[in-house]
C-alpha cells in the first residue's frame, strides 16, 4: 500500500514538474498574428491617438495649462509620441519593424501617462488615452514586449529619461508572414533530408531491427505531426508558440537519440545538425525560450 502511494506521489511530482517546464518556455502572445492582424493593431493605435490629441487640445485650452509650461510639456510628449509611431509604421511597411520600434512608441507613451495620472484633465481626455493605453497593450503583445505601466522608480524623469522597465525580445525584427513560412518550409524540406540519411545509416548499422530503432522512427513519426500541425495553424493564421514548443519537445527527443547512439556513418548527423540550425530560427520567431540538451 505504501509503495503504491510512493509511486503515485512521483509520477504526480514528475507531471507538475513537466508541467511548470513546458509553460515556463512558452511566452508572449498566445499566438503569432498575421501581417494583417498586426497592422490592424497599429492603425487603432493611430486613429485613438488622433481622438486623445483631439480631446486633449480642447481639455488644455479650458485648463489651468493653458499656455504654460505644462502645456508646452505634454505637447512635447505627444508630438515625440507621434513621431515613434510613425517610425513604427514606416518600418512596418517595409517588413523591418522591431521589438525596440514598439519599446520607443510605449516609452513615449508612458511619459503621457505620467503627465495624465499627475495632472488629472477632462473626463474625455482621461477616457481617450485609457483606451489608447488598451490599444498600446495589444501592440505590446504583438511583438512579445514585457510591458507594464507606472513601472518607474522614485527620482525618474518623464521628459530626460526613457522608460526603465520595458523587456524586449531578442528577434532582431518582427518576421513578415512570408519570411516565417520560408522557415516552416526549410524545416520541412531538411526534416525528409535527415529522414532519408537516418533511414540509410540505420539499416547499415548495429541498432538494424532493434528496440532502439523502432524508438528512433517513433520519435521521427511524432516529430513530422507536430510540425505538420504547426504547418496546418499556420496556414490558418493561429499558429502559436505553444505548437513550436511541442516541434521542439519531439526534436529534443530525436537529438538526445543522436548523442546517445553515435553513429558510424555521418550523413545523419551532418543533416540533423542543419536541421537544428532551422528549429533554432523557428524558436527565435516564435519567441520560444529555447536551449539543446546540451
Amino acid at each position: 500500500m505504501f509503495r503504491r502511494l510512493f509511486i503515485s506521489s512521483c509520477l504526480c511530482l514528475l507531471s507538475a514538474a513537466f508541467t511548470a517546464t513546458v509553460t515556463a518556455q512558452v511566452v508572449g502572445q498566445p499566438y503569432r498574428l498575421s501581417d494583417r492582424e498586426v497592422e490592424n493593431v497599429i492603425h487603432q493605435v493611430e486613429q485613438q491617438s488622433n481622438r486623445f490629441r483631439s480631446s486633449l487640445d480642447a481639455s488644455l485650452d479650458k485648463s489651468r495649462f493653458n499656455g504654460r509650461n505644462r502645456e508646452d510639456d505634454i505637447n512635447s510628449f505627444v508630438k515625440d509620441f507621434y513621431k515613434q509611431t510613425k517610425t513604427l509604421h514606416d518600418h512596418f511597411d517595409h517588413h523591418k519593424s522591431t521589438t525596440p520600434d514598439v519599446q520607443a512608441v510605449l516609452s513615449g507613451a508612458e511619459r503621457i501617462d505620467h503627465f495624465m495620472r499627475r495632472y488629472p484633465l477632462a473626463s474625455r481626455a482621461q477616457d481617450d488615452w485609457s483606451t489608447l493605453k488598451t490599444n498600446l497593450d495589444e501592440l505590446a503583445s504583438a511583438y512579445n514586449v514585457d510591458w507594464r505601466w507606472g513601472g518607474f522608480g522614485p527620482g525618474y524623469d518623464p521628459a530626460t529619461q526613457p522608460y526603465p522597465g520595458t523587456i524586449v525580445s531578442d528577434v532582431p525584427y518582427r518576421k513578415s508572414d512570408r519570411e516565417v513560412e520560408q522557415v516552416i518550409h526549410r524545416i520541412e524540406k531538411q526534416s525528409d533530408k535527415f529522414r532519408v540519411a537516418l533511414d540509410a545509416t540505420l539499416d547499415k548499422s548495429r541498432l538494424d531491427g532493434t528496440r532502439l530503432e523502432d524508438d528512433i522512427n517513433a520519435f521521427v513519426k511524432e516529430f513530422y505531426a507536430q510540425t505538420k500541425t504547426l504547418h496546418d495553424h499556420f496556414d490558418a493564421h493561429k499558429s502559436s508558440n505553444a505548437d513550436v514548443q511541442s516541434v521542439l519537445d519531439r526534436a529534443a527527443r530525436i537529438d538526445d537519440f543522436m548523442r546517445r547512439n553515435r553513429l558510424k556513418k555521418k550523413n545523419a548527423e551532418k543533416e540533423w545538425a542543419k536541421l537544428r540550425v532551422n528549429l533554432d530560427e523557428l524558436a527565435r520567431d516564435y519567441n520560444v525560450s529555447w536551449r539543446w540538451g546540451y
